[in-house]
């Protein structure tokens, strides 16, 4: 029963934050919307500033393992096959990416937003070590880094052909510069074809 509250606060956090933002969304309005005592709200949460990490790590921990299991079902297509299906999925979260960059600009959240962005690309680099077998982290943090550059420019437009467009031309120049290398030359056999 308890965690169903839980998850009704959290649910109801992440709507009226996405409705009206973190300012303009009181603790009254969340526990009214979640169908709860307001002093039930201070059971699970200490403050608005902690219910708002909770919602993030939920939202992320959702959109982290979708995007997993894309880069593992999809890690044999062609780059722009690959691309095009993680943007579908990045689209799925397009409003609650959206929310955390907006929240990263509000002075008194930004180190919660960094925190959580910068797990996020840590977590871009383990996603994608499947494709890479053997390719050194930084390298990977990289491609990583390039392709979430990818995803913000579609949160902001929305171009979905434009992003897939860019992300496959960035997966492409990748490989061919693993093909070219020596270094990695044992592991390459194992690596999509640019």
């Amino acid at each position: 029963m308890a965690k169903n509250k839980k998850n009704d606060i959290l649910q109801a956090g992440y709507d009226l934050f996405l409705e009206h933002g973190y300012d303009n969304t009181s603790m009254k309005m969340i526990a009214k919307r979640a169908g709860v005592a307001q002093s039930l709200i201070y059971a699970f949460f200490e403050n608005k500033e902690d219910l708002l990490d909770a919602v993030f790590r939920k939202t992320q921990d959702s959109y982290q393992s979708k995007m997993y299991a894309a880069v593992q079902k999809y890690a044999h297509l062609t780059p722009e096959a690959f691309v095009e299906l993680c943007v579908e999925v990045i689209a799925d979260f397009r409003d609650e990416a959206c929310f955390t960059i907006a929240c990263a600009l509000i002075p008194k959240l930004r180190p919660r937003a960094e925190r959580l962005m910068k797990e996020y690309s840590d977590g871009m680099t383990e996603m994608m070590k499947p494709l890479f077998p053997g390719c050194p982290d930084d390298l990977l943090y990289d491609i990583g880094s390039l392709l979430l550059a990818v995803s913000d420019s579609f949160l902001i437009d929305g171009d979905k052909e434009r992003a897939t467009r860019t992300g496959a031309f960035a997966m492409r120049l990748f490989l061919q510069h693993l093909a070219s290398n020596p270094q990695y030359r044992q592991e390459r056999d194992s690596f999509p074809k640019p």
